[in-house]
């Protein structure tokens, strides 16, 4: 099922190019690991949001994405989980080896990022969205488990464990975005089984054809980014007095 959003493409990737900049960050997790990140900010108060990558990837994935949530009035963080990209260090150098160590970290760098995102001053902290990108499915998931004020959720290419499908199915305040590409047959099945079991009228599933894995989508459906700030716009406003009586 394709979704045709209300507000024209065309202008959100237009205000994309005008707003907004980005700076790179640095912040630790509990126990001290350096993550590096990249801060988009809208430069003005907004909700936050935490864009975690796919494993066969680092957050440059999201870079357009970031810039044109941050024009959207969003203020967004993508991060290097340890083992990937420029959080490659010390004991955390290849995920290839080192995959249940790191993946077992991951809970905790989730943690320390949204902490990093609602310590700026510009974030709106009961205002929060998680996008997240096959392995980081799950962690966005369980990060809206965690933490109440994350009110809407994209699901690219992936699935839940079984205490996260219960929180989704139990969540009908929570909105959720899921994508995927038919031929990509697991990730494909394990997000039309999350939005089928979300309760909320507003979650929306968006299929498509030969169009790859995770953030990789966007570089053959770049509609994709489009319908993302949109959801958000939709589900997740800029302005907090604009909250919908549900996500409040």
């Amino acid at each position: 099922m394709r979704t045709f959003w209300a507000v024209p493409i065309a202008m959100v990737l237009f205000a994309s190019a005008l707003f907004g900049e980005k700076k790179d960050v640095t912040f630790n997790a509990a126990d001290g690991f350096a993550l590096k990140g990249t801060f988009y900010s809208a430069e003005k108060a907004g909700p936050g949001l935490l864009l975690l990558h796919q494993c066969n990837a680092d957050r440059q994935i999201y870079d357009h994405l970031g810039t044109m949530l941050s024009a959207a009035g969003y203020n967004a963080l993508s991060f290097d989980f340890r083992g990937f990209g420029s959080s490659k260090t010390g004991e955390y150098t290849d995920f290839a080896k080192q995959r249940d160590k790191i993946m077992g970290k991951m809970p905790d760098d989730v943690e320390a990022a949204l902490n990093f995102l609602t310590s700026q001053s510009l974030v709106n902290k009961t205002a929060l969205g998680v996008i997240g990108g096959s392995c980081g499915v799950n962690q966005a998931v369980q990060a809206g488990r965690r933490h109440p004020e994350v009110k809407a959720l994209v699901l690219l290419s992936g699935g839940a464990d079984a205490e996260g499908e219960a929180y989704v199915k139990n969540s009908p305040k929570l909105a959720i975005l899921g994508a995927a590409s038919e031929e990509d047959t697991q990730a494909a099945a394990a997000i039309k089984k999350l939005i089928a079991l979300s309760t909320n009228t507003d979650s929306q599933l968006e299929m498509f054809k030969d169009a790859g894995h995770a953030a990789s989508m966007f570089a053959k459906q770049p509609d994709l980014e489009a319908d993302i700030v949109i959801f958000f716009r939709s589900n997740l406003p800029i302005g907090g007095y604009g909250l919908r009586p549900n996500i409040k």
